[in-house]
C-alpha cells in the first residue's frame, strides 16, 4: 500500500490531461448562480490586492524550473486561449479553473491560489475551487489551517464525495503534528457515512500498519480483502501483519 499523502481526486471530478503532466480541477455545480461577493468560506486574498478578471489575467511567468522552454510555450498559448475566452465572457467558471490549472502548472502557486479564490466568490456553493485551494494551500504554500478551512468548506457545498474526508485526514496527519489523531477521527467519520467503501478502507488500513497498530491494522485489513478479494498487495499486507 502507498504511504504517500493522498492527492484529492474524484470520478466526478473534472481531470485536464496537459501534455507536459497531469494536472486536474475540481468541477461541479457549475449552474450555482452568479456570485459577486463574499468568499465562500475563504477570507480574503492574502496579498491583499484586488481580484478582478484583469489582476488575474495580467500575468503569466514561468516558475517552474523543470519545464522546458517548450513546454512553458505549450502553457502559454493555453494561457493565451483561456484569457481570450474570459475577457470575452468573465463569468465561466470551468475557464477560471482551467486558468488555475495552468498557473499551477507554472509554478505560480500565489497566482492559482488567487484564481482559486476568484472562483469560489464567483461559485461560493460549489466545491471544485475549495478542493484545490485546500491542495494548493497543503502542498504547495504550507498553509494547514487555510488548507482545513478550504476542504471543510468543499466537504460542506459537496458532502457526498468521500475523496475530501480523505483530504482532510491526510492535512491532519501530515500538517499537523499536534492532530495526527484527526486522520482516524475523521476517516471513521467518513466511513460511517460511506460504508463498505474500499477508497477508504484501504488508507486507514494502511495508516494502522504505518503507525504499529497491528490489530487495528488486521483488522481493516481483513475488512478490505473482503470487499476486494482481488487485491493480492492487501492479502501479501495482511499476511505480513499476522505474522507479527
Amino acid at each position: 500500500m502507498s504511504k504517500k499523502p493522498t492527492l484529492i481526486l474524484s470520478s466526478i471530478i473534472l481531470i485536464v490531461i496537459l501534455a507536459v503532466g497531469g494536472l486536474f480541477a475540481y468541477q461541479k455545480n457549475l449552474l450555482t448562480p452568479l456570485f459577486k461577493g463574499g468568499s465562500g468560506g475563504i477570507s480574503s486574498n492574502p496579498s491583499d490586492i484586488v481580484l478582478t478578471p484583469e489582476t488575474l489575467l495580467s500575468s503569466f511567468q514561468n516558475k517552474n524550473p523543470n519545464l522546458t522552454a517548450q513546454q512553458f510555450q505549450l502553457f502559454q498559448q493555453r494561457f493565451n486561449e483561456t484569457k481570450e475566452i474570459l475577457q470575452k465572457e468573465p463569468d465561466l467558471f470551468d475557464s477560471w479553473l482551467y486558468l488555475g490549472i495552468l498557473k499551477k502548472g507554472v509554478g505560480d502557486y500565489e497566482g492559482a491560489r488567487d484564481v482559486f479564490i476568484y472562483a469560489g466568490q464567483l461559485r461560493p456553493g460549489s466545491s471544485p475551487p475549495f478542493a484545490n485551494l485546500a491542495d494548493i494551500y497543503t502542498y504547495f504554500l504550507n498553509e494547514p489551517q487555510k488548507a482545513e478551512s478550504a476542504i471543510k468548506q468543499a466537504i460542506a457545498n459537496d458532502p457526498d464525495d468521500y475523496n475530501f474526508y480523505i483530504s482532510l485526514a491526510d492535512i491532519y496527519r501530515y500538517k499537523f503534528p499536534d492532530r495526527q489523531g484527526m486522520y482516524e477521527q475523521t476517516m471513521l467519520e467518513a466511513l460511517a457515512k460511506f460504508p463498505d467503501n474500499v477508497n477508504l478502507i484501504a488508507p486507514l488500513a494502511a495508516y494502522f500498519r504505518d503507525t504499529d497498530q497491528i490489530q487495528k491494522a488486521i483488522e481493516w485489513y481483513e475488512k478490505l480483502v473482503i470487499l476486494s478479494p482481488a487485491n493480492q498487495m492487501a492479502k501479501d499486507d495482511l499476511a505480513e501483519l499476522r505474522q507479527k
